[in-house]
């Protein structure tokens, strides 16, 4: 019992500090989502229930920020995912353990969104942008407004997603290969496995836990998609870009509408829910 008491008490602190900037906020907004609650009209507060769902399920910008918020999740999610796990076993096949590239794969997870989101709108800029004088230089008649093209605007906030993250999962991938032990490899080679069958049926299997990992974060954070998103197209031209986490940005602080902002945030929540659900069904199948 003293030692019962003596554990109680050293998780205390950390058990308060996670209720009160994750329980608490959370419960919060639930709360608030069952409200009509606009900061400019106090007096109106009232509790609506599921109102605030409803409204969702019958508005068509909502739905057309969810599709775009799935079809950034799935195209981010798929290529940095691929793209990182290529590009990890090619470093580990001609460079070795290449410990000297990790700071360059580190570089752009270093910098934050917004300051990532600031030098690619001045990148692209169809004015003085570098990206433009590139294409220019070079002959290429590619360069132009491409932020003010709703399919142009789309591919370059993935193509910047995929540059900040994709880092990340060539990390993890790399780690994992690294952590494999060179025997296994050994007997592969001798057993007379082709450099393809070994990873098809020898590395990947064992790359399963870290790529599982990778993927559950690289969807939550598709999921969370906003400040890039916000800084280099403000959800534009028109409503291309707009993701559900700037539609709830724009209903929570620009209309002051807490209760609608609080549903769409829940219902990304449940989105996310759903997704991991499913990654760990998956898992356990392929494990019987």
């Amino acid at each position: 019992m003293k030692d019962r008491r003596t554990a109680v008490l050293m998780i205390a602190p950390t058990v308060l500090v996670v209720g009160l900037i994750f329980i608490y906020p959370l419960i919060l907004s639930f709360w608030t989502s069952l409200h009509y609650q606009v900061l400019s009209q106090p007096h109106l507060t009232r509790f609506i229930g599921l109102g605030n769902y409803h409204w969702l399920m019958r508005e068509p910008r909502f739905w057309g920020a969810l599709g775009r918020s799935l079809v950034f999740l799935a195209f981010t999610v798929t290529l940095s995912m691929g793209l990182g796990t290529l590009i990890a076993f090619l470093i580990d096949r001609y460079m070795g353990r290449w410990n000297w590239a990790r700071a360059l794969f580190l570089m752009p997870m270093v910098i934050t969104p917004v300051v990532v989101g600031i030098q690619w709108r001045f990148l692209l800029n169809d004015q003085f942008g570098v990206a433009s004088w590139f294409f220019e230089a070079i002959r290429l008649p590619i360069g132009g407004t491409w932020l003010s093209d709703p399919v142009g605007a789309m591919f370059w906030v993935i193509a910047v997603d995929l540059w900040y993250y994709t880092p990340y999962v060539i990390l993890l991938a790399g780690a994992g290969l690294a952590s494999i032990p060179t025997e296994v490899r050994d007997a592969a080679k001798v057993d007379g496995a082709t450099p393809w069958q070994t990873i098809r049926y020898v590395l990947l299997p064992m790359l399963k836990a870290v790529l599982v990992v990778a993927l559950l974060i690289r969807t939550i954070g598709g999921l969370r998609a906003f400040d890039t998103i916000m800084i280099i197209t403000d959800g534009g031209p028109g409503r291309a870009t707009e993701v559900a986490n700037i539609l709830a940005y724009r209903y929570g602080l620009q209309y002051f509408d807490m209760g609608k902002a609080s549903a769409i945030g829940w219902v990304m929540m449940v989105v996310a829910v759903v997704l991991t659900v499913v990654y760990i069904r998956l898992i356990s199948m392929g494990r019987k």
